[in-house]
């Protein structure tokens, strides 16, 4: 088999740079903490008491493309505070649609 050179390193570079879902890290009496970490480094935490994995996941990817608008726009300072209520309100309905 043919190997291009640096493609392990390629491959493995790749997913360095993949949203990763941590799923629960910690827990809290009855609650429990979910973090999904993007590719860019930003971290969502979740403390929550579902059970439902693949509901939370869905959430976190859903958020992480509403924090994707949010930071292609050219206003926002990365880092900063969201203050977008159109912002709040999406979240708060994925949080009733998957948590």
């Amino acid at each position: 088999m043919y190997r291009l050179p640096h493609l392990e390193t390629f491959v493995c570079l790749h997913f360095l740079f993949l949203p990763r879902f941590l799923k629960s890290v910690d827990r809290f009496n009855d609650l429990v903490v979910s973090v999904y970490v993007t590719a860019g480094h930003t971290r969502f935490m979740l403390l929550h008491d579902s059970r439902s994995e693949d509901g939370i996941k869905s959430f976190f990817q859903e958020v992480h493309e509403l924090y994707i608008k949010i930071f292609l726009n050219p206003l926002y300072l990365p880092g900063s505070r969201i203050t977008s209520s159109h912002f709040d309100t999406k979240v708060r309905a994925l949080a009733r649609r998957y948590l």
